[in-house]
């Protein structure tokens, strides 16, 4: 299965939510928002399987800001600190 290939591979990062193997808590701070690349941002471009169809959980950062810019990133992996819509 491709999620599970791709969870085996995909490099973790301390900018990434705790639940995907980095350090920042999600919902630490009731008065934050804590967006994912899943809630639209710009920079995430889903990856395309072969027949034309947008994978719908993964895809590379192409924020250049972004720690994990140019990286396989799971669509609710990251976002806290890069996510623009």
């Amino acid at each position: 299965m491709l999620n599970d290939n791709f969870l085996k591979i995909v490099r973790r990062l301390p900018t990434d939510y705790k639940d995907y193997g980095g350090e920042v808590e999600r919902w630490d701070h009731p008065e934050e928002t804590y967006p994912d690349c899943s809630t639209g941002c710009v920079f995430f471009k889903r990856l395309v399987h072969e027949d034309g169809r947008p994978d719908p959980d993964w895809g590379i950062c192409l924020n250049p800001h972004s720690p994990r810019v140019g990286m396989l990133t799971f669509e609710h992996q990251a976002g806290f600190t890069c996510f623009k819509s």
